[in-house]
């Protein structure tokens, strides 16, 4: 009965990491029965919050670099690098809502449609 309970436990983590993060049911199920399910759970936690780049983070960090270059902080050239390291550093599984939470800076002109290219690219592997 105990296994039963365990075998079940270890598969509500994998609902968990499916639903959460939409990662693979069976691995992190499997995970969680190899090294104890609230290991598995801090484990998945932890690499989530390395892995992914929020929109809010990203959008933070574009905003940031914007207002040194409007400010003659950072030149031209340092800018467009810099943008371009960010946008190449992006990791996430929520490929739709990252895109739709980066809309105000399509709107306010600090991301040209060369940037939204490349972001799509890092996104989706290709420009529709």
């Amino acid at each position: 009965m105990m296994w039963i309970l365990f075998g079940l436990v270890c598969m509500g983590v994998g609902f968990f990491a499916y639903k959460k993060f939409n990662r693979n049911f069976w691995i992190w199920s499997f995970v969680a029965f190899l090294i104890s399910p609230l290991f598995t759970i801090i484990l998945l936690l932890i690499l989530e919050y390395i892995i992914n780049t929020t929109p809010e983070k990203f959008s933070r960090q574009i905003m940031d670099l914007h207002k040194l270059y409007k400010n003659g902080i950072i030149s031209l050239d340092e800018y467009n690098f810099k943008k371009a390291n960010i946008i190449n550093s992006i990791r996430t599984t929520k490929k739709d809502e990252f895109l739709v939470k980066i809309v105000p800076l399509v709107e306010n002109g600090i991301l040209t449609n060369e940037d939204i290219d490349e972001i799509k690219r890092r996104l989706y592997g290709r420009v529709n």
